[in-house]
């Protein structure tokens, strides 16, 4: 009887406790601010947990791309008794393509089971300003729309000799990213022509593509002469990267592959006159004679020289016909040509050296330049203004005179008489013999000594070689010194990437060289673990890692705690004192 009373009594009190005036509802929803966005336009995205503490997973977006969050909020109240609480996550989302988008349910496991929100259907329209003017950013987008390559052409048709410029991007929204690696695709059909673009920077405006901005860098130009007509294809661009190190994130490696693009190279016409000799672009021809009335064995230099925008480099000597009583000389070709993000321009001369032997009058031959002109597409021929030398008779004096050494045999002076030497001949005496004297024995225990010696040396630098951990050491405060100089050549010009970069670097390389860590392994456990044993160690394991925070801070986010010349003077200071510290 007394089991049974007791029964009740617990029922009634779970009872009492589970009625709605004290009980707690545990409610789990998704919602967003609008159903319907056009590409480029944003939605909120909003999943709230009330009356529990456990964590719930993202949900599944469906196609559609994180611009910002998650934002994090909570709440707490205590109301006549009754405590309740909530937490919840915000996204902000958007489309790159017209479609119809579907977020999944996100998840959350309560006592022994689980509840999960409902599913948000998102239609996203065609928007009036975002469509991208390079296809291959779109392209690149929907693959990955955080991390992108592209390779565009400047045109997709051009004839066979045409200059095309090819530019190859990256497009980031990440906050860190180091390129390690990266090849460009093998030409097949192309002769290509690097573009000096300098360092690789990051350009100072943000891009925006279908409503999303990227960080942007051309990685690399080239001027590219297609060598024969039809479908020509450049292969994808790889690159291999790692985002978002730090001090305490060793990053995630990624690979990008970039697009590919085809060149509709067109067959210039057939009806090539006999002149044309494969020059194609917007060209001019200029000839010039140093003079034209001349004696006889007096040289004349003639110019000519093609200038404008075209595939200059492949150019070749005129073929030119000169009166039989004229002496030519190979010409010297002289480049002015300049390679830019216009594409290939300047001129190419060619100066024949021309002596006339004999007096007389001799018209030349026409000098004549056939073109393919990429403007009008067809054939254009220049030809220069007829051209006469008037040659006088020679007055014979040298000045007039080209002189050429004449081939002959080697001729052996001098062998019969031989000049008889007199005065000291610093003569030894009959009876000296080399052999047993003191520079005989110099000489013949050298070498060994010498052998000896490198056998030594040889030993000692194998021995170091295989110290790696020794090496690293030696050479720790060196390199890091090199970095510094890096840093502090990026404070003077003011740039404030390649300031912290070589900064991060000067640091984390010394600690990683002077203690045998390698990157993963730099951490504030370590630094104490290896500088503990010295006195002020630990101090000085503190100062590095607060510098290392406030480095990194100022690497992946767009705030600085202290002057940068502040951060320089502290860290080559830190540096010399752990020195110091770890000689003593």
């Amino acid at each position: 009887m007394i089991n049974v009373l007791r029964h009740v009594i617990v029922l009634a009190g779970l009872m009492l406790w589970l009625s709605p005036s004290s009980a707690q509802e545990i409610s789990f929803t998704a919602s967003v601010d609008r159903n319907a966005i056009a590409t480029g336009e944003y939605v909120k995205l909003t999943i709230n947990l009330s009356n529990t503490q456990e964590r719930f997973e993202a949900p599944s977006f469906g196609g559609l791309v994180v611009v910002q969050g998650p934002f994090e909020n909570s709440s707490f109240n205590y109301v006549n008794g009754r405590m309740t609480s909530s937490v919840g996550r915000t996204w902000v989302l958007t489309a790159t393509a017209p479609g119809k988008y579907t977020i999944g349910s996100a998840k959350v496991r309560v006592g022994g089971g689980s509840i999960q929100t409902d599913p948000i259907v998102i239609e996203v329209s065609k928007g009036a300003s975002t469509r991208p003017s390079d296809p291959g950013a779109a392209q690149g987008q929907s693959r990955d729309a955080n991390l992108f390559a592209t390779i565009a052409l400047s045109k997709n048709k051009a004839y066979v000799g045409e200059q095309v410029i090819a530019t190859y991007t990256l497009y980031s929204r990440y906050a860190n990213i180091e390129l390690s690696k990266y090849d460009l695709p093998r030409m097949d059909g192309f002769w290509a022509e690097e573009i000096d673009l300098g360092d690789t920077n990051w350009e100072d405006q943000l891009q925006t593509v279908n409503g999303l901005q990227y960080r942007v860098a051309v990685l690399k130009r080239q001027v590219l002469f297609p060598q024969r007509s039809g479908k020509l294809r450049i292969a994808p661009v790889e690159l291999e990267c790692v985002v978002n190190r730090s001090f305490f994130n060793r990053g995630t490696p990624v690979t990008v592959r970039s697009n590919t693009v085809e060149l509709n190279a067109m067959a210039l016409p057939a009806n090539a006159p006999g002149s044309f000799n494969g020059a194609v672009g917007e060209l001019e021809m200029i000839v010039k004679a140093d003079r034209t009335v001349v004696k006889a064995n007096e040289a004349i230099e003639l110019n000519i020289t093609y200038a404008g925008r075209g595939n200059l480099k492949l150019m070749e000597a005129p073929d030119l016909n000169f009166p039989s009583d004229f002496e030519a000389y190979d010409p010297k070709v002289t480049d002015k040509i300049n390679v830019n993000g216009g594409g290939m321009s300047g001129s190419r001369s060619f100066q024949y050296l021309v002596i006339p032997r004999h007096e007389g009058e001799f018209p030349l031959e026409p000098i004549i330049f056939t073109y393919f002109d990429t403007r009008t597409g067809a054939y254009r021929t220049i030809q220069a203004d007829p051209m006469t030398i008037q040659v006088s008779a020679g007055d014979g004096s040298t000045g007039a005179m080209i002189t050429r050494p004449s081939k002959s045999d080697v001729e052996v002076l001098g062998k019969d008489i031989r000049y008889i030497r007199t005065g000291d001949l610093e003569l030894r005496p009959t009876d000296h013999r080399l052999f047993g004297s003191l520079p005989w024995l110099a000489g013949m225990g050298t070498p060994a000594l010498a052998f000896f010696a490198f056998l030594a040396w040889r030993r000692e630098r194998a021995a170091a070689l295989q110290d790696v951990a020794g090496s690293r050491r030696k050479r720790a405060d060196r390199v890091a010194r090199k970095r510094l100089n890096e840093a502090e050549v990026a404070l003077k010009s003011s740039d404030r990437n390649a300031f912290y970069d070589a900064l991060g670097k000067a640091l984390h390389g010394y600690i990683g060289d002077k203690f045998g860590l390698g990157p993963a392994e730099i951490s504030a456990a370590n630094l104490h673990d290896r500088l503990g044993g010295y006195t002020g160690g630990a101090f000085l394991a503190a100062d590095f890692v607060e510098l290392l925070q406030v480095c990194d801070m100022a690497r992946y986010a767009p705030v600085e705690e202290r002057p940068r010349q502040r951060l320089y003077s502290e860290a080559a200071a830190l540096i010399g004192r752990t020195e110091q510290l770890v000689r003593a």
